[in-house]
């Protein structure tokens, strides 16, 4: 779903606290939600993950690398 621009906005002050970059507000009203009217989100999280290299997760990898880290740590 490609979220419509007129229902986004970016919130400077949001729980009393202040931000320079901010907070991306996302109007989801009209979507049954049991009373959740917007989702708030952190720019410094969207930063975040501009920044950091997408990584695609391989169950079966991370399934590995859990029972490495099992059997060495016994």
């Amino acid at each position: 779903m490609n979220f419509p621009k007129n229902r986004m906005r970016i919130l400077h002050s949001h729980e009393g606290k202040q931000s320079e970059k901010g907070w991306l507000v996302l109007d989801i009203r009209g979507l049954d939600l049991d009373g959740v009217n917007s989702i708030v989100i952190p720019m410094e999280d969207i930063e975040r993950l501009q920044e950091e290299p997408q990584q695609q997760v391989n169950p079966l990898e991370q399934l590995h690398k859990l029972l490495e880290k099992k059997e060495g740590g016994s």
